[in-house]
């Protein structure tokens, strides 16, 4: 999974994170790479985009 931590100090990383890895253990690596985090984006395959684009679309058309 593509992860792209933004900083508070204004720098940006992005990761290749191993999907069975804890969020507690990425963000505790992300902090010791980078410092303080302000916020972190999850980068969706294209595969994962296409399927979560049909949810939207049933969830749409078939209301619950």
């Amino acid at each position: 999974m593509k992860i792209t931590v933004n900083y508070q100090s204004g720098q940006q990383q992005t990761f290749i994170v191993p999907k069975n890895m804890l969020a507690l253990d990425f963000r505790k690596m992300a902090e010791e790479i980078g410092g303080k985090i302000d916020n972190i984006e999850f980068s969706l395959s294209n595969n994962q985009v296409g399927f979560y684009d049909n949810e939207i679309r049933e969830s749409l058309l078939y209301p619950e």
